[in-house]
């Protein structure tokens, strides 16, 4: 897949590259709030549409994030993807996400929960030809709105729950029209079926299956998810792939 937009021009190659590393250097030198598209503009004389694709082929490398589901746009640290090594959450778990990428084809992310937010540690990418890249290492989101999120969400007690929808209920609807009622759902679902399943919603057309570690404390500690397109996804193939996330979990908790 191409990370940069192509044309018919055979200069056009370079000349989106220095767009696209003159977009990337005005959010490297922005504040954390990030920059919208309109300041963007303005700030690099670039036309909105040739940023909003930038933007696009920046995020899906992971240089660029989405600042809290708002219209506002960051680099990420270092415009980089994280290294292992830079949490022992990543060294932990990259035998496994290595191995479930590889089994089932389709894309593996680490998460973990930081207070109301999600946090995506690592993305492992599988063989399969149509991948779903919906998040980055460094990418932040609501908890819940992803299945790794859920995963974690649904093994809180029932008033962290509720806590953390309501701090997040400003910014549900930003993906796919989620609503605090089905928030809510999705918990008691993933609770009943011991993983969560949660599709379409951070990314149209995806679905993922995701599963959670606890720790000592009973917490959840991390959580494993594989997202595919939704035709990849039938029931049975879910129950498989949470089979194949949790006996991934058991190998990293007989580690700890």
């Amino acid at each position: 897949m191409d990370t940069l937009p192509n044309t018919d021009s055979p200069a056009s190659g370079p000349r989106t590259l220095r767009r696209g590393l003159q977009v990337l250097r005005t959010l490297q030198q922005s504040p954390e709030s990030g920059v919208s598209v309109t300041g963007l503009a303005r700030i690099t004389g670039l036309q909105r549409p040739t940023i909003y694709r930038l933007l696009a082929a920046l995020v899906e490398g992971g240089f660029a994030r989405n600042v809290g589901g708002s219209k506002r746009y960051a680099a990420t640290q270092n415009g980089a993807v994280s290294e292992p090594g830079q949490d022992p959450r990543i060294e932990l778990a990259l035998p496994v996400l290595k191995n479930l990428a590889s089994v089932t084809g389709d894309a593996v992310f680490l998460v973990v929960r930081e207070g109301h937010e999600s946090l995506s540690l690592w993305r492992e990418i599988g063989a399969y030809p149509v991948q779903i890249l919906a998040t980055f290492a460094g990418k932040r989101q609501p908890l819940g709105v992803g299945s790794g999120g859920m995963a974690l969400l649904a093994g809180l007690d029932d008033d962290t729950v509720e806590k953390t929808i309501a701090h997040n209920s400003d910014r549900l609807e930003q993906y796919g029209g989620m609503t605090e009622r089905e928030m809510r759902q999705l918990v008691q679902n993933t609770r009943t079926r011991g993983y969560a399943v949660v599709g379409n919603y951070a990314v149209r057309g995806a679905l993922g299956v995701g599963c959670a570690l606890y720790d000592s404390s009973k917490q959840p500690y991390l959580a494993i998810s594989v997202t595919a397109i939704t035709e990849r996804m039938p029931s049975p193939r879910q129950r498989e792939i949470a089979k194949l996330i949790q006996d991934g979990l058991k190998t990293i908790a007989a580690k700890t």
